[in-house]
């Protein structure tokens, strides 16, 4: 299937990078790839993985459809929320991983879509959420739904709203965070707030409960960065519970311990790529977070 796209963005990015952002089911080295065997291409010439684009030109490529049929289906229970012929959404229950990688070759959320669907159709990821993050997660079942809902991804058409416990007592009913994300420099495998941090997130946080040094907050994201919710609420001094990469470590709340990042994503709307027409989903808060605040 070969694809074309225009770089809209004034800022200067990376061809794998921007792609790899754009095609949310395929990885930063899956495009790699493309580049070494000369199939990604800048108005028309061959460019390196490296190659940073500039506004308006014009990117084509042509995917290889025969890595997608590497993942082997597995029976693996699903909670399934809804599901037609064009997608399917899932929530994701914490510590599942969503893809296949490495040091998680199988046991993922993909290989159990992948028995699921019996051979039907072969599930397309359009977005991510960390192996800890639960909560729901869209799958596309043809390339025309892959591409309307990646699409919507790209012009942050598609809303998001997350639950989080986060550590401390947030005073304020409501805020808002606006603040640049980059790689840390200190470990550049997360994202701070930082000098060198040029790309702008925006989130937006109500509180919805208050106990005893903690706070359950729903989170809506106006951009979609990486790690922006975990990186945000590190940067207010409000870390999620238990997310020890970014400050918020494993806690102990009426004698149970509490060690994965208590973030869930909650609920989610769009244009449905066949009807046109917007839908929302949500999946309830799971029984970790809940019991934080049941008082």
């Amino acid at each position: 299937m070969q694809e074309k796209i225009m770089y809209k963005k004034f800022e200067k990015e990376r061809v794998d990078l921007y792609l790899a952002s754009v095609y949310k089911d395929y990885s930063r080295s899956y495009f790699q790839k493309l580049t070494d065997k000369q199939k990604i291409f800048v108005n028309g010439k061959l460019v390196l993985a490296s190659h940073k684009l500039k506004r308006g030109d014009v990117i084509s490529f042509e995917f290889e459809k025969e890595e997608k049929l590497q993942i082997e289906p597995e029976k693996i229970k699903l909670d399934i929320i809804y599901e037609d012929d064009d997608i399917i959404l899932v929530n994701k229950q914490a510590g599942i991983v969503v893809h296949p990688s490495y040091g998680h070759p199988s046991g993922t959320l993909l290989n159990a879509l992948m028995a699921h669907s019996k051979g039907k159709y072969n599930p397309y990821l359009v977005h991510r959420l960390d192996k800890d993050t639960s909560g729901l997660i869209i799958f596309a079942k043809n390339e025309k739904s892959k591409i309307s809902i990646s699409k919507q991804l790209q012009n942050r058409a598609v809303k998001k709203i997350y639950l989080a416990a986060v550590k401390g007592t947030i005073t304020e009913n409501k805020g808002r965070i606006e603040a640049p994300l980059g790689r840390s420099p200190q470990n550049r495998k997360l994202m701070s707030v930082n000098p060198l941090a040029k790309k702008m997130a925006v989130s937006e946080f109500k509180v919805l409960a208050r106990r005893d040094g903690y706070t359950l907050v729903e989170v809506r994201i106006i951009t979609g960065r990486t790690h922006q919710i975990r990186s945000h609420m590190k940067y207010i001094n409000h870390p999620v519970v238990g997310d020890q990469q970014y400050g918020g470590s494993e806690v102990c709340i009426d004698g149970k311990k509490y060690s994965r990042q208590m973030l869930h994503a909650y609920c989610v709307t769009f244009t449905h790529p066949r009807t046109s027409k917007t839908v929302e989903f949500k999946a309830e808060l799971p029984n970790d977070i809940n019991e934080i605040f049941k008082k």
